[in-house]
Parts: structure tokens; sequence; C-alpha cells
């Protein structure tokens, strides 16, 4: 790791990167540092007119009708490549209005219309004829008068039916809103880059990134200078660098117990001095996108000084928005509860196994991914690992439920076995009734809770080796925290990897569950930790020409970061180090990045 760490090292220059920070929240803070020269292209050096102009971006504002807002610009240029041409775009949000207005009818239909009651007293096909019933009709189980009598049960309903049509209204809106700017991005690739929406299809991200910056010569993106690829990408993953650098410097970790729903691995954070256990449910991370990272920034791309000066308008702010969310909480729960039902019911009924596949938690995802790595790459890198994780949770085998899985296979398969060749034999002897039900219904339920304890049975030819298994598996998530070095089979470390890699099923239901434990957190957790952002956000910016503000272990700055034991040629504080070398590590991935470039130019 070393040696290649430090080729990496011969590729980005080491630099005295000039800071625009200040002491964590004092009068300091806020008080002007003269600028120096900067060397923000950090692969070779800048030509003269690269030397940063007074008044930090002012040189994008002299020809703002050009591209006014670079950050924009290269979002959606990243988001072009993600859909894969303008076509796939257009038929993308046709699809999501259209999922969007079902879901909407089927929360009215079903929550509204539907006589549950009814339902479930309706008699139909042989029991009709048995007891002297016509036969039934559904439309009896549908109301006239859904609204009366109005409860609050349908007061909720309609509510996130408004929510959710809002939702919808303000996508479709913004597509339009967007459109323009889309058909910009798709002239940019086609006149400039010369990429086609066909050669889009298969083109590789680096390779349009290489293509942005050799357009510099013959056009002037950013008038202070031609952007490195490094500068792009820090662009684009501006508030992701920050949040990643919160989730790893432990700023969200809280002293909750372990038994709550979406708690993660525990770590200790230098801004509160104990360990406390990481939390990010998706709810959070949209709440703290919307309170800290949306307005952290200025025109020029800048920390805003009021922002960082002002501590009780953020903790207004999380306080305001946590009480919006506690109201409003029995309404955004449906949403998650059908949006779950309609994706997964159909794929868990056919393959029961389904509910006991694991996915990578939300919290992961911010704990895993490294500074600079765009989305898709980030993906590509968990889909690698998955089977490695799977192998290695194979490796902790539970005999006794093992035994008891077996015998509940064995008799569940046995007896959905039988019913079948009855239906075999003939098909009417499934439609006779036992206890209420008739056999088909028995032969759904048994086959179901066979599929599941099949499942569960560990394989008799596994081989033991959970140091071997957690080995393939860091190879990929490059994470493996020092409580868990020579423990890989202990029931500590597994357990902290399944908080990072849960079951499906386990990780909706946690998703519906944070929409209620988000507000207590917004309301009485978090504005307790405002200093600990501000803090973070004021001693970890970093100005860089022609970017503007961006997290400085975006950087890889050795300087200011470094850390020895993964690698790095020099040492800093402790407190400014990264957790876990994960900017060591992120070098790596990212000079493997700069590598692939250089190999297909």
């Amino acid at each position: 790791m070393m040696s290649f760490l430090m080729k990496g090292t011969n590729i980005i220059r080491l630099l005295k990167w000039p800071l625009r920070r200040e002491p964590a929240l004092s009068t300091h803070l806020l008080a002007e540092i003269p600028p120096e020269v900067e060397l923000s292209d950090y692969r070779r050096l800048p030509s003269s007119y690269c030397d940063s102009p007074t008044g930090v971006l002012h040189g994008e504002d002299l020809k703002a009708e050009l591209i006014p807002d670079l950050d924009i610009f290269f979002e959606r240029l990243y988001e072009y490549f993600c859909a894969k041409g303008l076509r796939c775009i257009i038929t993308k949000w046709i699809i999501e209005i259209l999922n969007v207005t079902f879901m909407v009818c089927a929360i009215g239909f079903f929550f509204l219309f539907v006589d549950w009651d009814a339902l479930a007293h309706l008699k139909c096909g042989v029991e009709a004829l048995e007891i002297g019933e016509k036969p039934c009709d559904l439309m009896n189980v549908i109301k006239n008068d859904p609204l009366i009598p109005f409860t609050y049960v349908k007061m909720i309903t309609i509510g996130s039916m408004v929510i959710l049509t809002t939702y919808g209204i303000i996508n479709f809106v913004k597509f339009f809103v967007k459109l323009r700017s889309t058909l910009d991005v798709r002239d940019f690739y086609y006149n400039r880059l010369k990429v086609t929406d066909l050669e889009i299809q298969t083109i590789s991200w680096p390779k349009v990134v290489e293509k942005v910056v050799l357009l510099q010569k013959s056009q002037q993106l950013c008038v202070v200078k031609d952007l490195s690829e490094h500068d792009i990408i820090m662009r684009i993953m501006r508030k992701e660098n920050y949040l990643i650098g919160m989730v790893n410097k432990g700023v969200f970790a809280f002293s909750l117990s372990c038994w709550l729903p979406g708690v993660g691995p525990a770590v200790s954070s230098r801004f509160h001095g104990r360990k406390s256990h990481l939390m990010l449910p998706k709810a959070l991370e949209w709440t703290l996108n919307w309170c800290i990272f949306q307005s952290m920034f200025d025109s020029k791309f800048c920390v805003r000084k009021d922002f960082l000066a002002s501590p009780s308008v953020l903790k207004k702010r999380l306080v305001i928005m946590g009480i919006a969310m506690l109201f409003l909480s029995p309404c955004l729960v449906i949403f998650p509860l059908v949006y779950m039902f309609l994706r997964h019911a159909e794929e868990f009924y056919n393959h029961p196994s389904t509910a006991s596949s694991r996915r990578w938690s939300n919290l992961s995802r911010w704990i895993l991914r490294e500074y600079n790595e765009v989305e898709h790459f980030f993906r590509h890198r968990m889909n690698n690992c998955t089977l490695h994780s799977l192998n290695y949770l194979k490796q902790f085998p539970t005999p006794l439920i093992s035994i008891v899985a077996k015998f509940v296979s064995f008799v569940s398969g046995g007896l959905a076995g039988i019913l079948l060749i009855l239906g075999i034999l003939g098909e009417s002897i499934l439609e006779g009734h036992v206890f209420g039900r008739n056999l088909f219904w028995y032969t759904v339920i048994f086959g179901t809770i066979a599929t599941v304890s099949r499942k569960v049975v560990a394989d008799e030819l596994q081989v033991i080796d959970p140091e071997g298994a957690m080995t393939l598996v860091v190879q990929h998530t490059h994470y493996m925290p020092k409580r868990w070095r020579g423990k890989e089979s202990s029931e500590l470390v597994r357990k902290e990897f399944e908080t990072l890699f849960q079951y499906t099923i386990t990780m909706l239901l946690e998703e519906m569950a944070s929409i209620f434990i988000t507000p207590y957190l917004l309301i009485f957790v978090l504005p307790k930790r405002v200093n600990d952002i501000l803090c973070f956000i004021s001693e970890f910016t970093v100005y860089v020409d022609g970017v503007g503000d961006v997290c400085s272990l975006s950087l890889f700055d050795f300087q200011r970061h470094g850390n020895r034991n993964y690698g790095s040629p020099l040492d800093s504080v402790k407190d400014m180090r990264s957790s876990q070398g994960k900017m060591e590590k992120s070098l790596l991935r990212y000079t493997s990045f700069q590598y692939h470039i250089i190999y297909m130019a």
C-alpha cells in the first residue's frame, strides 16, 4: 500500500494550500486573510493566467453569460452522463410522474375507497355456493362516500396524498425549468465534446472529464484558470465531500441506544470526547442537506461568513424543520409503506428468500464512500463487494437455528409437496377447506415457509475463515477500523458489519422508523451539535483558486492531514487527520482514476 501511495504522491504535488479558515466560532474566525499564490492544478504548474485575481471568483461573474454557475453546469454534465442521454432523461421524467400518480391513486383507493371489513367477510366461489349466496361482487366493497365518517386516519391519508401530489407537481415544473439547461448540456456534449447520445451509452466518465480538460485549450470554461480533473470533481462533489468528512470525523455520532433502528457502528469523536453511535438515515440526510449544505455557500462558492457566525440561526432552522417533520411524520410514513409494498410485494411473493437478502444501508454510503468518488463509481465498488460481504457473514453459522430451520424446512416443504400432488390428482381437491381455509392457501403458506427456512440453513461445506473473508471485503470497502483488526471472528465485528450490510426488509423498516426518529434528533440532539458542525466547516475548509471553498480533506493535503501510519510522507496534528486513513485511501482510488485517464489517452 505504501509503495503505491508514494507513486500517487509523485503525481500530486505536496503543496501548502492557502487557507481561508479561521479558529472555530470566534471573532478571529471572521477575519480576512490576504490571498497567497495558489497552485490548484495539482498535476502541473499553472500558466501565468492561473494566478488568482482579487475578489475570489469574480472572473466568473465578469463573463457570466458563458457559464454563470460552474457547479450546476458540471453537476448537470455528470447527471446527463449517468442518465445516458436526453431520451432517457425524458423517459425517466415521464415514468417518475406516472409513478407518483399511481402511488397517489393507490393510496386513495386502498385507504379510502376499499371497505376492508366488508372485504374480510366477503364470500366468493365455492364458499358462496355452500352457504347459498350469490356470486360475490367486489364492487360491493367500494365505498360510495369514502370520507364519511371523517376519521383521523382518513385525515392522515388525505394529507399524504396532498404532500405526494405537491411533490409530483414540483418535479413536473422542475423538469421544464431544467429543460433549457439540459438541452444546453446536450449541445455541449454534441458540439464541444463530440459525444452523441449513442456514444454516451458506452463512454466512460474519466474519458468525458479528459475531453472537458482538453476543451479548455480552445474554450475557457473558467476565466480564472484552466480547471484540472481534480478541480472538476471537487466542484461536483463539493457538498458530498463535506458530509463524508463529517461522518468520518464522528460529527454525526450520537449517544443513542444500540437497539434503536438505524444505529450504526460506535466511533470516538474529538468534538464531544466520547464514543457514540453513528446514525444517518435517509430522512436525516435530506434534512441536513436542506438545512446546512444548501445554505452555507454564497454565489461565489465560498462558505458564507454569516452562516459560520450565527449558530443560533442554524439551531433554529433545525428545530423548525424537526417540528414540521413531527407534524407531518404520520403522513410521510405512508410513502415508504406503500412504496415498499408496490415495489417488493411481487418479488417477495415469487421469491420469498428476497426478504433475507442484504443491501448496503444509507449510513454505509457515507462511511465507505471516499473523497472525490462520484456516485456511479461508488455503487460499482459496493456491488463488487456484495458477494464477499455475504460470504463473510456466512462465517458465523448458528447451529441451533440451522437445526431448527432444517426441521421447519423439512416439514413445511413436505406438506407443500403433498398438497401439490393432491392438486395434480384433482385441482378441485385444493378447493376443500381445513379450519376455514382452502388448501390453495395452505400450499402458498407452506411453500413460503420452506423457501425462507432453507435460506437460513447454513452450508455444511462452508469453510470457516472469517479473516480471509474480511480481507476480500476490505479490498473493496477500504474500511477496517482498528477495533476490528485481529477480531474478525468476534461477535462485535459481525454486529457492527451487519449495521452497514443489512437485511432488505430490516433496512426498509428502519427507514420507515427513521421518519419518527429524525424529528427527535432535529429538535433535541442536533442543536447541541451545531457548534461541532460549524467547527468542522471552519477548520476543514480551504479556498482553491477557480473552485471556491472545498473540504480540505478532498485536496489530499498531507501537510495538514497526513498520517504516516497509512503511508503519508508527512504527519499532521492528530485532530486534523482523517479517521482510519480515509484521505490516504481516497488518494489511492483517485490516483487509479488518473492512471485510467492517462492509459486511455
